[in-house]
């Protein structure tokens, strides 16, 4: 049985850090456990349950900025903004649905979005999590408290540990306390579908809408295979896939930069504009990658395929017609999600169609056993891996906090 460490306040949580470093004794860092099947398993009967250390310490509406413990449930922390018509810019979805059959909506803490950077649709616009993180206070592996950033942008001076901290999948510190910038919902948004079967002409439109003047904030394309989970009226009335694009802010503003896409996209399909209502419904189901949640043994293999977005519609062909897969593009084709049936990753041919296309694959969702045999995240470089390395060394020298959860020492160099 695992023993399971559950401070309750951050000098709790130094302590929990130092017996764990005394005794040489590895740690697993959850928070709600949401996403312990992100990443590779953490081979380790210690774990450090953060869960207790929870609650909104301030949220300053006015000034638009929110701070919270970090295992605030992420729940608590946007109905806190909602009700002050305030949201997270960078959108995240309901990332624990992709890892098991979870249909709760907003799983998971603020600390476990963050540490593993997680953004929805309109990321092409505003950036991902680690760029919305104003400061936070943590423990590293030498049980030694730090802390980086304050409550406004101006206070980051120097390296910004806030962006390093991000996406390390507590893997560098525990982090105790998460302050980010929020910001106001639009006034109103319209979403302008374009009919489109085709990947590659899919990608092409969504990068003609990304050039124009009409500052859209979220590009999606959703297979013919997947348009009938939209519960949304004309949606299904197509018959086949879609591209999406969203425009949010005032309303005279939308109504005409609506107006302008339908226009300009009329050679790629039927286009029909959404209302504000079906709108949110459409990029919630984008942001939670509906057609593909649900655990591996039920949903199969999910892949997250990165490249750069003008090459999206490209990629995504290639892989869907390698793989047999199905898939969907969100960040105007910079991301596809590519979900796959059976028991084969194809984990050299779908990384070296990403690499060939100057981006990288990671392993979202499989079986625990299988993910013990193929990396989850592509292999860095030599350079950037040396580079890791010393920092690794440095915030936590014993290697307890969070041991191979991002690379397992039998799977050192492979990846690539």
């Amino acid at each position: 049985m695992a023993d399971i460490l559950s401070p309750t306040t951050p000098e709790q949580l130094r302590d929990a850090v130092s017996w764990a470093l005394g005794a040489k004794t590895p740690v697993e860092i959850i928070g709600s456990g949401t996403k312990r099947a992100f990443g590779h398993a953490v081979k380790t009967n210690a774990v450090l349950d953060c869960s207790k250390l929870s609650g909104i310490l301030f949220y300053e509406p006015e000034e638009l900025v929110i701070s919270a413990r970090a295992g605030t449930p992420l729940a608590d922390i946007k109905a806190a903004l909602a009700e002050k018509n305030q949201q997270f810019h960078f959108e995240p979805g309901n990332f624990p649905g992709l890892l098991a059959d979870n249909s709760v909506s907003d799983a998971g803490t603020i600390g476990g979005l963050v540490a593993c950077n997680l953004a929805g649709p309109r990321r092409i616009k505003v950036g991902a999590a680690r760029d919305h993180v104003l400061g936070f206070e943590a423990v590293s592996g030498r049980a030694e408290d730090f802390k980086s950033g304050g409550r406004v942008m101006k206070n980051v001076t120097g390296f910004d540990l806030s962006k390093l901290m991000s996406g390390s999948f507590g893997t560098l510190g525990v982090m105790h306390t998460v302050t980010l910038k929020v910001m106001p919902c639009d006034e109103t948004s319209a979403t302008v579908i374009v009919t489109c079967d085709d990947p590659q002409s899919a990608g092409k439109a969504m990068t003609l809408a990304m050039r124009s003047e009409n500052e859209v904030s979220a590009a999606a394309w959703i297979s013919s295979a997947d348009v009938s989970a939209l519960d949304i009226p004309l949606a299904s009335e197509f018959g086949g896939g879609l591209v999406a694009l969203r425009v949010e802010g005032p309303k005279p503003s939308v109504a005409w930069r609506a107006e302008a896409l339908c226009k300009a996209l009329a050679p790629f399909g039927q286009t029909h504009e959404f209302a504000d209502s079906y709108s949110h419904r459409l990029w919630q189901f984008v942001a939670d990658v509906k057609p593909f949640a649900g655990s591996a043994e039920k949903a199969g293999l999910l892949w997250r395929v990165s490249v750069p977005p003008a090459s999206g519609g490209d990629v995504c062909a290639r892989l869907m017609a390698a793989t047999g897969g199905n898939a969907m593009m969100d960040w105007a084709g910079g991301l596809i999600w590519l979900q796959l049936s059976g028991s084969d990753a194809m984990d050299q041919l779908i990384r070296e169609v990403a690499r060939n296309a100057g981006g990288q694959a990671d392993l979202v969702r499989a079986p625990e056993a299988l993910r013990e045999t193929v990396p989850v995240f592509q292999a860095e470089n030599p350079a950037l891996a040396k580079i890791n390395a010393k920092i690794k060394d440095n915030f936590d020298p014993e290697g307890i906090l969070n041991p191979e959860r991002l690379v397992p020492r039998n799977l050192i160099g492979e990846g690539a």
